[in-house]
């Protein structure tokens, strides 16, 4: 567990309560799964951490009520089904970019939602969040979804909230979020399998198969 050591070494960090409680939560909610405990898959269970950690940092920190919550999950759901309906949100199909990519472009949608976006500038939003990781790989360290994947769904996290500010301080997102989805799964259909949640890249370092050999003789 390492959810723990960024409140407990808070003085350390560059300072930044939105991220750094995201980082927080991200990190407690993956840790949950990993513990087999109860947690919704939104979008997988390898990036079920994005979205509500972000949201839920952005709550407490901001001080919102529920009703701003639940408007901004129903922004990230309706991301969800766009992006349910023109891709992919298996890793094996197009790589981690329709798992915790996915998850980051329906986060940022979520975060424009509940700073006061209007609907477009949600929609804009989740493209420039998605436009930020194309062709991003799954490559689990020892065959299991626990590394890079706590990274992956930090990342993630950032990356909303980052495309959030940027649109709702007027950025133009210049592709539009139907194209980016499917320019998104283009690119997942044309990775090596290699990269896509099998023996790829992290996945095959020797400190990755020294770990799976150790876990694998327990």
């Amino acid at each position: 567990m390492q959810s723990h050591l960024v409140k407990q070494n808070a003085a350390r960090l560059v300072p930044g309560d939105v991220a750094n409680t995201a980082i927080r939560y991200i990190s407690a909610i993956m840790e949950n799964k990993s513990a087999m405990g109860v947690f919704v898959a939104a979008p997988t269970a390898g990036s079920a951490g994005c979205l509500p950690g972000t949201v839920l940092a952005l709550r407490d920190v901001l001080g919102l009520d529920e009703d701003e919550i639940v408007k901004g999950l129903l922004a990230a759901g309706l991301i969800g089904v766009f992006f349910a309906g023109q891709a992919t949100f298996a890793a094996e199909a197009a790589g981690c970019q329709v798992e915790c990519g996915a998850g980051s472009g329906m986060a940022s949608a979520a975060v424009c939602q509940m700073m006061g976006g209007s609907a477009q500038e949600c929609v804009d939003a989740a493209s420039f969040a998605l436009q930020g990781v194309t062709g991003l790989a799954c490559d689990p360290v020892a065959n299991r979804v626990e590394v890079p994947c706590l990274n992956k769904n930090i990342l993630g996290g950032m990356n909303a909230v980052s495309s959030a500010n940027v649109i709702l301080a007027g950025y133009d997102k210049v592709i539009p979020l139907d194209e980016t989805i499917r320019a998104m799964y283009d690119i997942g259909t044309k990775m090596p399998q290699e990269l896509r949640c099998t023996y790829g890249g992290l996945g095959k370092t020797p400190t990755s198969n020294a770990i799976r050999s150790k876990l694998d003789m327990r």
